[in-house]
């Protein structure tokens, strides 16, 4: 426990002494006792520390007098010990005034009081107050580092420090999600309360049913092991000064630090292992899908047919670094964002049915779906993502069709890919694209000759890409539009937030370059030099 000025008024040296200004500051901290010897005292003078002093260096300077308070209270000294009598007839007014305004604590000590023993008495006192503390910081470690070494897992660790503290402990990720608490905290609803962006994840509130933990209120400390932050430890309690609570907190932090990185390089080999495994899936090197249901079992997945793949990317306005993006995709993982939006909707109910991965700069989702309306369920799943997420990140979601069996993973992942790279050639804003909204591409796909489709694309478009080359009319996102609305020109201009003379400029300009609306078979081929255009643009990406 920290050695308070209150309680040097109650050693046996202080017998006689008496607080007579600034009572206010008594649970002042004193962690050391100095001797005024000297008029500028205040280089000298450690923060915490108690002066102990007749005045005489000063007595006769009412200058000095008028200061003295005032500067030792700035430098947060704990309190004045003052000896009366010999030097000064009495403490002074000013300074009585000065330390109840301050709460600064003036003590009175009696004519017998010897002042170098009074030092001895403080420093023994706060000798053996530290010798405690270590003590107990051996205790917690010792205690802690015996079930750390009989394998004892995170959450022990963190229930045995919360009996040897006796305050409620709990545990958080980097992204301030509640990872194990004390059994003290086992029926209770904790919540972690931060209105800030998960760059800033410092500063929170902790909430114990009606009960709210500002950072005035409980002991926190950074899980750390080299370069790695695990998360927090979290000590609940009222006052945060108590430092065999600190040395507490920080001792099991490096054990349960030491666990986290125990856990973590496991997690790491088994990811490697998960994420070859899974690669092998989607590249078409695993025929048996007996083998591969198998193998899914190690990693906690439980694959069952039908499956559809989502392919989950961030979107990021401007120049943003790869850092940022490993980040982010990081955050989504750790976090689990996604999986808590789908059992929010009740959409999951078996962890195992579904995995996330991170691959190829970008998320990979394998769901588990019912056969009854796929292509919904799974725009539906898309949509609760991108909900989910908003608040921290845009994404852009690509959908595949049905995966009835271990041979479709290859072309189903094909699919979800290229759908999300149609989806960002159409959309700037978060979105969600089910390959099956092109089943052109279907009939696509089959013509092996890419230079054909290449040069149909140049025939009947080509003029029109060019054209947006050079100039910022955007007259291929105004064909898709019009396409879409049926070249009805009103609907078309509210699409594109444009006048409507503005858009009857395009058409007209669309038309010198070759976009006859008239003729219904030409449109009928400019719709499919469109789609082989996306479709050219996602197999080329």
């Amino acid at each position: 426990m920290d050695i308070t000025v209150n309680d040097i008024l109650a050693l046996k040296g202080f017998e006689g002494a008496q607080i007579v200004a600034g009572k206010e500051g008594l649970s002042n901290i004193v962690g050391n006792a100095t001797l005024m010897e000297v008029p500028d005292i205040f280089p000298y003078v450690d923060v915490n520390s108690l002066l102990i002093t007749t005045l005489y260096p000063i007595y006769n300077n009412q200058a000095a007098i008028n200061q003295l308070i005032p500067k030792l209270a700035d430098i947060n000294l704990a309190g004045i010990c003052i000896k009366p009598l010999r030097y000064i007839k009495e403490i002074p007014p000013t300074m009585l005034r000065q330390a109840d305004k301050l709460n600064f604590p003036i003590i009175e000590l009696p004519p017998d009081a010897n002042l170098s023993s009074l030092v001895t008495d403080i420093l023994e006192l706060s000798l053996n107050n530290y010798i405690n503390i270590l003590k107990f910081r051996n205790y917690v470690h010792e205690h802690l580092m015996t079930l750390f070494l009989k394998g004892e897992d995170i959450d022990s660790l963190v229930c045995n420090l919360a009996e040897i503290v006796k305050y409620p402990i709990i545990l958080l990720d980097n992204s301030l999600n509640i990872i194990c608490k004390s059994q003290d905290l086992a029926k209770q609803e904790v919540s972690i309360e931060s209105p800030y962006y998960i760059d800033e994840p410092d500063v929170f509130s902790v909430k114990v049913g009606a009960i709210k933990y500002g950072q005035e209120s409980y002991i926190k400390c950074s899980i750390n092991a080299g370069q790695t932050k695990f998360g927090y430890i979290v000590l609940l309690k009222g006052d945060t000064n108590n430092k065999s609570l600190i040395i507490a907190v920080e001792q099991a932090s490096l054990l349960i630090a030491s666990a986290f990185y125990k856990n973590y390089a496991v997690l790491e080999k088994e990811r490697t292992f998960q994420d070859a495994f899974i690669r092998n899936i989607l590249q078409g090197k695993m025929s048996s899908q007996i083998e591969a249901i198998n193998k899914a079992r190690v990693f906690g997945w439980n694959m069952q047919f039908p499956q559809v793949i989502l392919v989950i990317k961030v979107l990021l306005a401007g120049e943003k670094k790869e850092k940022k993006l490993t980040e982010l995709y990081k955050y989504i993982l750790d976090s689990r964002l996604i999986e808590k939006s789908l059992k929010d909707k009740m959409i999951l109910i078996n962890d195992n049915k579904f995995k996330i991965i991170y691959l190829d700069d970008a998320l990979v989702l394998f769901i588990n779906v019912s056969a009854d309306h796929i292509k919904k369920s799974t725009i539906e799943v898309g949509k609760l993502i991108v909900a989910k997420l908003k608040d921290k990140v845009n994404v852009g979601i690509g959908i595949s069709n049905l995966v009835s069996n271990i041979d479709r993973f290859p072309s189903a992942y094909q699919e979800a890919h290229n759908s999300l790279i149609v989806g960002s050639t159409l959309n700037i804003a978060p979105f969600v694209c089910h390959y099956d909204d092109y089943k052109v591409f279907n009939i696509i796909k089959e013509v092996k000759d890419q230079a054909v489709l290449t040069k149909y694309v140049e025939e009947k478009l080509g003029k029109i890409i060019e054209y947006d080359q050079t100039t910022s009319m955007e007259l291929m996102e105004t064909l898709r539009v019009l396409l879409e609305e049926n070249f009805n020109a009103i609907k078309a201009a509210k699409r594109l937030f444009i006048h409507y003379n503005t858009l009857r400029y395009r058409i007209k300009k669309l038309k010198q370059l070759g976009i006859d609306i008239e003729d219904g078979f030409e449109i009928g081929e400019i719709v499919l030099a469109y789609n082989i255009h996306l479709w050219l643009i996602a197999n080329t990406d």
